[in-house]
Formats: C-alpha cells, structure tokens, sequence
C-alpha cells in the first residue's frame, strides 16, 4: 500500500517545483519577451537541471498559456469582487468597468502577459491547441461576459448593445493602458485614471441618460 503522507509530501513538492518554473518563466518573459526566452532559460532561472521544465510542460508556450490562464481568473475574479460591491446598476457598471483598468493598471506584467497573444511571435506562429484556446477564451469571456451582464442590467441597454459597449471599453482601456506603460500619456499631461472616469461617465451618460 502506498503512504499517503509520502505522496501528499511528493505532490506539494511537484508543486513547488512547478510554481518555481512558472515563476522564473514569467520573470523573463518580463525581461525578454516570449521569442528571447528558453525552455533552458527558464530552467536555469528556477535552479533546476536543463530538462527539469520539461516534466510539466512541453514547450514554452504551455508555460505561457497557463500562466495567462491565472491571469485571466484573477481578473475575472477582481473584476466580480469589486461590481458586487453593489446593488444598483450603475455603481456596478461603474465599478467593474474600471475594475478591469485598475487590475491591469495595478498589475502591468498581466497586461504584458496578455499583450503576446497580440505579437508575431512564437505564439502566432506555433498558437495553442484547441483544447488550450477553448481554456483561454473562456477565461476571458468570463471577464468580459460579467461586464457585459452588468451592462445588460441598465434598463435601455440591450444584451446585443452590452456586448458592443464591453468591446469598446476594454479596446479604449487597453490602448490607455499601453500609452500609459510607454510614458506616452505623461507627453500629452493625461493620466489613465483620468481618461477612464471620463470614458466611463461619458458612456453611462449616453446609454442611459
């Protein structure tokens, strides 16, 4: 029979390791990016034998993909904390629409993180397998989808129109959040926070008056 103490001790020990992996993964895709990082980058970073990533992880895209899937559910789960806060529509439009700035505003290596999908990298080139794109897109359309919802909750607002008014938010939101993290903003004398109240205001205003 096997000791169930030895393998709670040999599974929290996996996990340690695996976390230490996607620690250092992450640490140098911050640095240099998914194309300047290796799967014996990565290992060397964690302390760990060159072929060490290899026992959770084929590739370093796997790596990517997982560490942007807890991304994605800790935004979700900011993003819902923070609207039910409240109980009234608008508050909860207001609060998990700026939610979604203030978690990538707060946490600028999720934001790079999220970015690579968007680059012509390894990423687009090799992509993700479908079992890993369903994963993600459903972690991101948890996010998106309770926005939406909450949207949806103000009396003239469609679900149709609710979806339009998320995509736009979130594409105004992520450009500010871009020209913030380049100091691009700071040429103009704009601050993100700023740009975001406004467009938040002006967009509750002219959907529900």
């Amino acid at each position: 029979m096997s000791d169930p103490v030895k393998n709670t001790r040999r599974q929290q020990l996996q996990e340690y390791k695996k976390q230490k992996i996607l620690t250092a993964a992450g640490a140098l895709f911050r640095e240099k990016g998914l194309d300047g990082t290796t799967m014996r980058a990565i290992a060397t970073r964690a302390g760990y034998s060159t072929g060490a990533p290899y026992a959770y992880y084929q590739s370093k895209e796997e790596i990517y993909a997982d560490l942007l899937s807890a991304s994605l559910a800790r935004l979700s789960h900011f993003i819902k904390e923070r609207a039910n806060q409240y109980t009234d529509a608008k508050p909860r439009v207001r609060a998990a629409i700026f939610a979604y700035f203030k978690y990538y505003f707060d946490h600028s290596e999720d934001l790079q993180l999220g970015l690579y999908l968007f680059s012509p990298g390894e990423v687009k080139k090799r992509g993700f397998s479908k079992e890993t794109n369903q994963q993600l897109n459903s972690r991101l359309l948890a996010a998106l989808g309770f926005m939406a919802n909450c949207l949806n909750e103000l009396e003239k607002v469609t679900p149709e129109q609710a979806q339009r008014e998320t995509l736009d938010a979130t594409t105004y939101i992520t450009g500010a959040l871009m020209l913030h993290a380049t100091g691009r903003l700071a040429i103009f004398g704009s601050e993100a926070e700023e740009m975001i109240d406004r467009y938040i205001d002006g967009m509750l205003q002219r959907i529900s008056g």
